[in-house]
């Protein structure tokens, strides 16, 4: 009895397969000043994102936004307006996983610094 539970357990735990493997790729740091809307990147196919970080270097009442999609914001960084004349700065260090295909931009951020700091991953079979 032990001997057929034991072949039926390896019979079973070997017909499982995984979803694939992470291989370290390479670390990147996306940046620009540039004062419209610009892509900064795309996820290529294969592979994953990591985001580490993010932030400006805005001062003052500005903020920076940044978008999968070059037009909705879908996080901010900088000095973010919370209401009245009060600012809280918003730069991150949450990290958050992107899909191959998905496309970074920064929004429109007057001339400020900006940043995204990401490791890539190699989706191994």
């Amino acid at each position: 009895m032990r001997i057929t539970t034991f072949v039926l357990f390896l019979i079973i735990a070997t017909s499982v397969v995984a979803q694939g493997n992470l291989q370290f790729n390479q670390a990147l740091l996306l940046s620009t000043n540039q004062a419209s809307n610009e892509l900064l990147g795309t996820v290529p196919v294969g592979k994953v994102w990591k985001v580490e970080g993010f932030g400006s270097g805005n001062s003052g009442a500005s903020e920076c936004g940044w978008s999968f999609d070059g037009t909705n914001a879908a996080f901010r960084s900088g000095n973010v307006y919370l209401g009245g004349s009060a600012y809280q700065s918003s730069n991150s260090t949450s990290t958050f996983w992107l899909p191959a295909g998905t496309t970074i931009y920064s929004l429109n951020c007057a001339s400020n610094y900006r940043w995204m700091s990401i490791i890539e991953f190699n989706i191994v079979p």
